[in-house]
């Protein structure tokens, strides 16, 4: 922590899996920021195709965190901020570049109340900078994330931060004591719906998550390590992470209502997985709810934390719901356009 004083310290830590074609244009978006002072991190997760040598040589400025495996999103991310002592680490997609002003909205706004435990950023498509990925997340009764503006139009302008459900960990500020006090990422997530989870537990523990519309990232598309959201290996982990954000988060009526609900959600993709034919999807649903139930001791064990150290009801938490039926016709939505993309040449 800083001494008193001081200015908080920051971190802010890219992610990177053999994506050293994504670093140049990362790295000199953040080095033209100027305010706030910061530190800038690689976290390699064992890449292959010279991410660590290139950074290391091209940008010695960089500090470089070099793992001895792939340790995934949630287990990479935990492992360092554990060992950071920054009061702030942000965390940034590797295939991304940042406004001039992204981390000065961030960090304003974190500072206005000793409450606000993390900030997400408008994250916009970098094919074409009009069309919005992200713009604030809501929580849904399936343990999922509902990304608020997905594929439309940005309609541009200045807009004031608000308290949203959840922040979308491509570009998140996270006070790091809230941080440590709520229990962090589940490395066993590995990847997907690990940020829903984080800031669902710092909602429950009574702190605020905001979404700073002038903190804005713009993200390639389809960069990541999982590229389609019919891939098998990224539904499965969909469908076990949302189904332990229902488990551990929930309150027992909450709880027993989203199980009824979570069971019609995956009868009705059951079914048009079948009608797809499509049974690599089906096959990787049911593993979600076999892992599930393997892990059921060690959630329950977690979900005991958080349930005991929660200071704000489910009742009070459903303004940050989004409705179930918008948030599956949404995906169903999302998987019809994933291919098109539009706007992208």
């Amino acid at each position: 922590m800083s001494p008193a004083g001081t200015p908080p310290s920051i971190a802010v830590l890219v992610l990177n899996l053999n994506g050293k074609h994504f670093l140049d244009e990362c790295f000199q978006s953040l080095l033209r920021i100027t305010k706030p002072c910061f530190d800038i991190y690689l976290i390699d997760n064992h890449s292959s195709d010279s991410s660590v040598q290139y950074t290391r040589a091209e940008y010695p400025m960089i500090i470089v965190i070099e793992n001895e495996r792939n340790y995934g999103f949630a287990g990479a991310y935990d492992r360092v901020i554990r060992e950071l002592d920054h009061d702030y680490v942000v965390l940034l997609n590797n295939d991304t570049k940042v406004d001039e002003n992204w981390l000065a909205e961030l960090y304003t706004v974190a500072e206005s109340s000793d409450r606000v435990a993390a900030c997400g950023s408008k994250i916009v498509t970098m094919w074409d900078n009009t069309i919005i990925d992200h713009a604030g997340g809501m929580l849904t009764l399936i343990g999922s994330g509902h990304d608020l503006g997905k594929w439309t139009k940005d309609p541009g302008g200045s807009n004031s931060p608000r308290e949203i459900g959840f922040g979308c960990g491509c570009s998140l500020l996270i006070r790091r004591d809230v941080y440590l006090e709520v229990g962090g990422f589940d490395p066993g997530y590995i990847i997907y719906h690990e940020d829903v989870d984080l800031c669902w537990k710092m909602r429950l523990f009574g702190y605020s998550v905001m979404y700073v519309p002038d903190s804005v990232v713009y993200h390639h598309l389809g960069g990541g390590t999982i590229q389609s959201i019919e891939n098998p290996w990224k539904a499965y982990l969909c469908q076990k992470n949302r189904l332990a954000n229902i488990i551990k988060n929930m309150g027992p009526r909450m709880l027993v209502e989203a199980l009824f609900v979570s069971l019609a959600y995956d009868t009705v993709r059951a079914a048009r997985y079948i009608v797809m034919r499509r049974g690599d999807l089906l096959k990787m649903l049911l593993k979600g709810y076999v892992t599930t139930l393997r892990n059921l001791g060690r959630l329950m064990s977690d979900r005991g934390m958080v349930q005991h150290k929660r200071k704000v009801s489910d009742k009070e938490l459903r303004r940050f719901f989004h409705p179930l039926i918008s948030s599956a016709l949404e995906y169903r939505r999302l998987v019809s356009v994933s291919t098109e993309k539009p706007g992208r040449p």
